[in-house]
């Protein structure tokens, strides 16, 4: 013992510790203060622990060295729970905090990074540029046109930058534009819901539809008929599509953007919210030499994703995968990919047709709009193809005789079809303000839940970082319709819908309700969104 006391190394190291334990204790107590965790509770345990082990090194002066493991893991311990309390740039040892603790590191070595501008402080860096599908900017394709001066203001030009980086920033998918009487209404979805922003004053409105159609090489002189165009735009390193399109109102011309960001790139299968088993036999069903996959649901419910993501299960190195779209949503490596254009008469029926002459081993076609397109697909995957397509149906009993209704014999769509997958997206609950409550017992027996198995539903309320709604992000609910030979029989019987809906429930049909109320058990969304989207 009193080798320790009085060996100058045990000194210096001990009176290190001491001053790391102290520098703890206040740290901890300004921290736990800072984000609304118990000052008093953190700063006793802190100052507890660090005397106790200084009573022990005088009995024991060798268990100072086991000083630092002991402060790890009391920081170890604080950490999680600290971190409940801020949002992800604030948490301790999280991606933000650890990069900014290597520039500070690399700059007393001497080594300077270069600062990112940040958005407040916008400049050349990270201004959003706006082009024509040939790469031409705004400003410079502008003056090109003429557009009784309309697209030369500045301040049109700007006020299209705005609205575009605004909608991109909150993670929006459409951006519509329409004349209210008076004003530009402008709206954008984000998450599957409109939501209303700054009008414009009806001058300036015009203006900004004028530029867009310029961007999109639309007619500027033709308000009357419909157009489609399309332009890009450079921001923060990427590039991002849009899809323009135009029609009359009472009130003038309006405008829908459709936003196709190419960095929330292609998603997997397992990362669109399918539960194990429907994850599961989807995979299979991909892998499949012959047949036809269906993805049912309206517009925007995410049936083009779905397609994607199976695409992505295939080999596409090893077997030939042509895709017919209108228009190209996603740019897919050593695919073949034809876009529709109907007014040149590129049509998914003869499209289709000429392409079996190509030896394509998978096929995805689209939409399935009418009866041609879809006998084609048929007699394609009943000749050695694997077809994937959409179809809009409300789920996936329906399509089968959906199908029927376009003038597809039963035993056809039973021999042909491997199964049909119905979906819809609801809003994710934001986890940063989610509020649980205890569901009532009568809820619980309307939803066919036991009370031993729900405690606690969650709802949404909203804050600063899901703008106020309460969810931030989208997932999938899936209904999954495996068409095997007691489902094909039940097709070639002609059993009216209900009953084929009904023997298809008995063989342990999921529907797109109850696929949504597990997720609501599950925290992930709310019972409302649910309703919202099924109803």
């Amino acid at each position: 013992m009193n080798y320790f006391i009085l060996n100058p190394i045990w000194v210096v190291f001990t009176g290190c510790m001491g001053i790391l334990w102290l520098y703890l204790v206040m740290w901890v107590g300004a921290d736990a203060r800072s984000v609304g965790e118990k000052q008093s509770l953190w700063n006793a345990v802190f100052y507890s622990v660090g005397a106790f082990c200084v009573l022990l090194t005088w009995a024991w002066p060798w268990l100072v060295l086991s000083f630092p493991v002991l402060f790890i893991s009391l920081v170890t311990l604080y950490t999680p729970i600290r971190n409940k309390h801020v949002p992800e740039e604030q948490k301790l040892f999280g991606k933000t905090h650890m990069h900014n603790f290597g520039v500070r590191v690399l700059a007393k070595l001497g080594v300077r990074l270069a600062k990112k501008i940040p958005k407040s402080e916008e400049g050349a860096a990270s201004e959003i540029i706006l082009a024509t599908k040939d790469g031409t900017p705004l400003e410079a394709a502008a003056p090109g046109r003429r557009v009784k001066g309309a697209v030369q203001s500045s301040q049109a030009i700007m006020s299209c930058k705005q609205l575009v980086q605004e909608a991109v920033d909150n993670r929006g998918t459409d951006i519509h534009l329409e004349p209210k009487g008076g004003t530009l209404q402008v709206r954008y979805r984000i998450d599957g819901v409109l939501h209303s922003a700054e009008p414009l004053p009806e001058d300036l409105g015009l203006t900004v539809i004028s530029a867009i159609k310029v961007l999109s090489d639309m007619d500027i002189a033709e308000k009357r008929r419909s157009q489609d165009g399309h332009f890009t735009a450079r921001y923060e390193g990427r590039e991002i599509d849009f899809r323009v399109a135009t029609s009359t109102s009472l009130y003038g011309e309006t405008m829908a953007i459709r936003i196709l960001d190419r960095a929330r790139g292609l998603m997997r299968l397992q990362d669109l919210g399918m539960s194990p088993k429907v994850l599961q036999t989807l995979e299979s069903i991909g892998h499949a030499s012959s047949g036809m996959l269906v993805a049912a649901g309206p517009t925007g419910s995410g049936k083009t994703t779905t397609l994607y993501a199976a695409l992505a299960e295939v080999d596409a190195f090893r077997k030939n995968i042509i895709t017919i779209e209108e228009p190209v949503e996603y740019k897919l490596e050593n695919v073949t990919q034809i876009p529709i254009n109907t007014k040149a008469g590129i049509t998914y029926a003869n499209t289709l047709k000429s392409i079996m002459r190509q030896d394509p081993d998978v096929i995805m076609v689209g939409e399935i709009r009418d009866a041609e397109t879809v006998r084609t697909a048929i007699q394609a995957s009943l000749t050695g193809h694997f077809v994937l397509t959409t179809l809009h149906a409300n789920n996936s009993t329906t399509s089968m005789f959906r199908l029927v209704d376009l003038g597809i014999e039963p035993y056809l769509i039973a021999s042909s079809v491997k199964a049909v997958i119905s979906q819809r997206l609801v809003r994710v609950l934001c986890d940063k303000c989610r509020v649980p409550y205890r569901p009532s017992s009568e809820l619980l027996r309307r939803l066919g839940l036991s009370q031993d198995r729900v405690e606690v539903l969650y709802k949404a309320k909203g804050c600063e970082h899901c703008q106020g709604t309460g969810y931030r992000g989208r997932t999938g609910i899936f209904e999954l319709l495996v068409v095997n030979d007691s489902v094909g029989e039940l097709m070639r019987q002609g059993v009216s819908l209900q009953q084929f809906r009904a023997e298809a429930r008995k063989r342990g049909l999921r529907t797109l309700e109850e696929d949504g109320i597990r997720k609501a058990v599950q925290g992930t969304t709310s019972l409302k969104e649910v309703a919202r989207v099924t109803s």
